[in-house]
């Protein structure tokens, strides 16, 4: 599907805790605590803003990078988000970070989200 749909229920994440970033070649995935525990699976754009709004992080080529900055959010508890469809979901953490996930592309997958089998 393409577009992040405004039914998108996000609910689910808050309160979770984030465990785990996994690194992939293309893929970039965040693994929240819960029951059952909970993932977002990002192939698209991510961009990481502190609480100031300043961009953190962001997806970018593997190759031109130097360092990744979105451990910081590892450990965060997820207080609030908000879907901006179509194009976007943030979530919020307790540190005043704010992870927003795009929907920019609608020849590719931009992300998923497990369990739900959500793919958009």
């Amino acid at each position: 599907m393409y577009g992040v749909p405004s039914s998108l229920d996000l609910t689910p994440f808050h309160g979770s805790s984030l465990d785990q970033i996994a690194l992939g070649q293309y893929l970039v995935q965040f693994r929240f605590s819960g029951d059952p525990p909970m993932e977002i699976g990002v192939e698209g754009r991510w961009e990481l803003r502190a609480a100031d709004g300043a961009v953190v992080d962001g997806a970018q080529d593997n190759a031109s990078r130097d360092v990744y900055r979105v451990h910081a959010l590892l450990g965060r508890t997820v207080v609030r988000s908000e879907v901006h469809a179509p194009k976007s979901l943030v979530l919020h953490f307790n540190s005043g970070h704010a992870l927003e996930i795009f929907d920019d592309d609608a020849g590719y997958e931009s992300f998923s989200i497990q369990p739900g089998d959500i793919f958009v």
